[in-house]
């Protein structure tokens, strides 16, 4: 059930973002949205779009719990939305008109990862999948238009959550997670002794896995990454091992034979409790979103060593959007970080009546 953009724009009183939640973005031509998965307070799953003026332009009702979205190249006003795992849906919504357009299902043998990623042409679209019969983790190729299936190829691993397409435009780099689900035992780890993650890169004409490489313990479970434009990666983990155990949980590769750990002091890597969730880079600065932490994490990709911490209650996403960051919470909060100088400076903050999900997206405006 779709929910128009007339019933559902919600009150000044709820949702009435200042205008400098994204100061920069009424001086351009074609605004910009930012699309996020969410709850209300009656607990229904939704996506929702919200524009400069921070109002809500619509939202739109999931069939369940939604995970990443991503904005269509060449469809303003337009975004995919991802099921979260193990959930076999995605949906094209048209936030101008508050309605799904197109409904895409994955195979009756895989179920989605909650991510995907466009080719360089904006001709094809690339989807995290799991044959989980076969415990074999997939890249799903389809018509960007249609939403065909055109290939299925290995992800390099088991588990493959999210991936981006290298500068080059020619390579995918995977998060491959490590652990076996199946849709009949929802959200249960099937294979925490013996997982496997790894960090892969595929050949997207080939379908060949050219390079992987493993974090340095089996239970770090490579989940959210981020690119740079010289190629760097930055990729966060999620520890399934014992509750204690103080490991490293961000990383980076660009070319070395073994993934790079960031450092930090112990005290830091206790307080991310061993999870991170979304990651956005900007020149040499790292930002890892930490949620059970509560906290957002800035890191310096020169020396790969821990900077600072901002408080944030349940952190989840992040964005970027006209030289600014953004991050939202499960908790209703939006914050925009100070353009010069985001880790220092006075940061902006407004509360929703929605529980924001791991990920935000910013699309050109219809």
């Amino acid at each position: 059930m779709t929910i128009s953009r007339r019933q559902f724009i919600l009150g000044a009183s709820q949702v009435a973002l200042s205008a400098w939640l994204f100061p920069a973005c009424t001086a351009q031509k074609t605004e910009q949205w930012l699309v996020s998965t969410c709850n209300d307070k009656q607990g229904q799953n939704l996506a929702v779009a919200i524009n400069s003026q921070g109002h809500v332009i619509s939202q739109v009702t999931l069939p369940a719990r939604g995970h990443d979205s991503l904005a269509l190249p060449h469809k303003l006003g337009h975004a995919l939305v991802f099921a979260r795992r193990p959930d076999r849906f995605a949906v094209e919504i048209d936030f101008v008109n508050g309605e799904i357009v197109n409904n895409i299902q994955s195979q009756v043998d895989s179920h989605f990862y909650g991510h995907g990623v466009f080719s360089k042409d904006g001709q094809y679209l690339y989807t995290t999948e799991n044959q989980f019969d076969k415990k074999r983790g997939l890249i799903v190729v389809r018509d960007a238009q249609t939403y065909r299936v055109l290939d299925r190829f290995d992800s390099g691993g088991i588990g493959p959550h999210e991936l981006a397409l290298m500068p080059d435009g020619k390579t995918l780099v995977v998060a491959n997670g490590g652990i076996e689900t199946h849709p009949q035992q929802p959200r249960k780890k099937l294979n925490i002794n013996n997982m496997r993650p790894n960090l892969a890169y595929v050949d997207i004409e080939t379908g060949k896995v050219i390079s992987s490489y493993a974090p340095p313990d089996n239970q770090l479970s490579l989940r959210h990454l981020t690119t740079r434009q010289d190629g760097a990666v930055f990729v966060g983990a999620q520890y399934q091992g014992q509750k204690m155990a103080m490991q490293p949980l961000v990383f980076s590769h660009h070319g070395e034979n073994r993934l790079q750990a960031f450092k930090a002091p112990p005290s830091q890597t206790y307080q991310m409790q061993q999870y991170t969730a979304s990651l956005l880079v900007k020149d040499n600065l790292l930002c890892v979103s930490c949620p059970r932490g509560s906290h957002l994490s800035f890191w310096d990709t020169a020396t790969r060593t821990f900077i600072s911490q901002q408080r944030f209650r349940d952190v989840s996403g992040l964005a970027y959007s006209q030289g600014r960051m953004l991050a939202s919470s499960g908790k209703g909060l939006l914050k925009t970080l100070d353009h010069a100088h985001p880790i220092t400076g006075p940061a902006r903050m407004h509360t929703l009546a929605l529980k924001f999900d791991n990920h935000m997206t910013m699309i050109e405006a219809g």
